[in-house]
């Protein structure tokens, strides 16, 4: 799916030393989904502007390319999953999750109506799309099948095929037999065609979607930050209760899709997004727990390490 808008075309930003050294800042998006739908509502509002920031919008293709831009400081925040900040710190970049943008975990696994697997122990000797490796979809899917006893490496194919359009391409071809969607692919895809639910990961309290950032950033930059923040979580907390700019956004984001889906996702839209930017503790366990079953270096990375609420708008 398209990301919906590009603001301040044409500005360069500074690097993030200094005191307060920019007025502009890039954000790269790891995919369009429920999770920058704030985003797209702040600038629908003019929050951004009421702020007096600029900002940019640079679409990757998944997770992991959009962390090496906010490593190499080609983008100051990312809208990716919480995963990526405990790698980063890690391995030695001090990185913060500054707001939370998803409560629940955004994927379900999908097959062809016609396809021959029916859950997840039909998958050893068959092709898994994931969005690329190291991210969301890649983790989740080792987990839960490394928790049945298959062997992610040596039972089945990984195909790192991007999200939306390329995975049902690469599902309807049988390039892949099944493919992991986030909302509101799955609610399209689903309602598109022949497709079935293979697993459903989005029951799941999880630290999904956030904002991250570099320390290196945010020293330099805390003001910016924080009328960033202010802006998305005050248009996150409309979307909250107002289903007309609820409305108003899938439309712009999702174009294609027909008013009996924009008003599903009405409904299905507010269970999953975080409210006042707020990271759960219970999310960002469970998703620990996931990082630590695929890499048990990982599983020691506490909360307070990663989560920060110093950029949050004060209540």
């Amino acid at each position: 799916m398209r990301f919906a808008f590009v603001l301040a075309v044409g500005v360069s930003a500074l690097t993030g030393c200094g005191s307060e050294a920019q007025t502009s800042i890039k954000v790269g998006v790891a995919q369009s989904s429920i999770g920058t739908l704030p985003l797209l509502t702040a600038e629908q509002n003019g929050y951004f502007a009421d702020e007096q920031i600029e900002v940019e919008t640079i679409q990757f293709r998944g997770g992991a390319p959009t962390v090496q831009a906010l490593a190499s400081g080609s983008i100051d925040i990312c809208v990716c999953a919480g995963d990526h900040a405990v790698r980063l710190r890690s391995r030695g970049l001090p990185a913060k999750i500054i707001a939370g943008l998803t409560e629940r975990h955004g994927y379900a696994m999908l097959a062809l109506g016609t396809s021959e697997v029916s859950g997840l122990g039909d998958l050893p000797g068959k092709g898994l799309g994931i969005t690329s490796p190291g991210s969301l979809t890649d983790n989740s899917a080792r987990y839960v099948l490394s928790d049945l006893g298959i062997d992610p490496d040596r039972d089945l194919t990984f195909a790192s095929i991007g999200v939306g359009i390329p995975m049902k391409a690469a599902l309807d071809t049988g390039a892949i037999d099944v493919g992991l969607f986030t909302s509101p692919d799955v609610q399209a895809v689903m309602a598109g065609g022949d497709y079935k639910i293979i697993h459903d990961f989005r029951t799941w309290g999880y630290t999904a979607l956030d904002l991250i950032a570099l320390e290196r950033f945010l020293n330099g930059n805390g003001d910016h930050a924080r009328a960033f923040l202010r802006a998305v979580i005050r248009a996150q907390d409309l979307l909250h209760v107002d289903a007309v700019a609820l409305e108003n956004a899938l439309t712009e984001m999702y174009p294609t899709f027909d008013a009996e889906l924009i008003e599903q996702l009405v409904v299905d839209v507010p269970e999953s997004l975080a409210r006042g930017g707020e990271v759960s503790e219970a999310g960002y366990n469970r998703m620990i727990m996931v990082l630590g079953a695929v890499e048990p270096e990982l599983s020691e990375i506490p909360y307070g390490d990663v989560v920060t609420r110093a950029y949050l708008p004060v209540p």
